[in-house]
């Protein structure tokens, strides 16, 4: 009985698995087109060596599908062709609040499974939002109009500070007495020189 495979098995799933650290981590949803063949074709090397397909031919190939990979990617870097034909680009489907049925076809979304998507990022509304965008990973990008923006730190400090300058000024003024108000109350507030009265 041949026992190759006791030590060739383990000896793939650790190339594999060095490979795939090398060719960087991402989520599933995160993959573009290329990684996930590439993530599919080391899968299937694997197999196909754990079932006796030669342990060096199979860790020739997989070192082959990363450097490929790797290629790509780095060629992606530096030409936006590369990039755009092999990754793919983000798509706006909505825009100031209307969805752009063209770009939806294009993408292959039904308007379900956009607001599918708006509803796990807690946007409730489309008229609230100024642009959204399927990335090239399938995940939903978006901006929100200025109305539906929540309120940031800079602008909740500002807004307590004119507050409280407000606030600051009209207890001031207040300590002054009004001319009506002397007459009303037939008297002054304050105390006036001797020589004024």
């Amino acid at each position: 009985m041949k026992l190759d495979f006791l030590w060739e098995a383990p000896a793939v799933l650790t190339a594999g698995f060095f490979l795939l650290r090398i060719i960087g981590k991402k989520a599933v949803g995160q993959l573009t087109g290329i990684e996930v063949v590439t993530l599919l074709a080391t899968a299937s090397m694997i197999g196909h060596a754990v079932a006796g397909g030669g342990l060096w031919e199979t860790v020739s190939v997989l070192c082959l599908f990363a450097a490929l990979l790797i290629t790509v990617q780095f060629l992606a870097l530096k030409f936006d062709t590369v990039e755009r034909w092999m990754m793919g680009r983000a798509c706006v489907v909505v825009q100031d609040g209307q969805i752009i049925p063209g770009n939806l076809k294009k993408m292959r979304m039904t308007v379900d499974q956009l607001e599918a998507k708006l509803r796990e990022k807690g946007i409730s509304s489309f008229a609230d939002l100024k642009t959204a965008t399927i990335e090239m990973s399938g995940e939903l990008g978006y901006e929100l109009t200025r109305e539906a923006k929540p309120v940031t730190l800079r602008e909740l400090e500002s807004l307590l500070a004119g507050l409280t300058k407000r606030q600051a000024e009209a207890a001031s003024g207040g300590a002054q007495s009004s001319l009506f108000e002397e007459v009303a109350n037939r008297g002054h507030k304050q105390n006036i020189p001797t020589k004024l009265n």
